[in-house]
């Protein structure tokens, strides 16, 4: 599948299979999450990977209360991990 194509056709899924992930997809992903480019290659950000249900429940209410986010098998959390994450170069970006 060519790259627009995949970007044409995406879709948001809220509903998923009570199944795990295998452990060599959740690796692609997070490798090609890994691969993605930040400026100056500085990338300032972990992903933390959470399986567990009642860890997955408390990002689900922390997150504004969207139950998807407990129902899915895996949920990958992307935190940054810039000091001032909401300003560069004195300029408040958020919040």
């Amino acid at each position: 599948m060519e790259l627009k194509d995949a970007i044409k056709n995406r879709q948001s899924i809220r509903e998923y299979q009570d199944k795990p992930v295998p452990e060599n997809k959740l690796h692609n992903v997070l490798e090609a999450a890994r691969l993605a480019p930040s400026g100056a290659n500085r990338q300032y950000w972990k992903f933390v990977v959470v399986q567990d249900p009642q860890k997955r429940q408390a990002l689900a209410k922390a997150s504004g209360g969207q139950p998807h986010v407990a129902q899915a098998p895996v949920v990958i959390a992307a935190v940054s991990t810039m000091p001032g994450f909401n300003e560069v170069r004195g300029a408040r970006l958020c919040g």
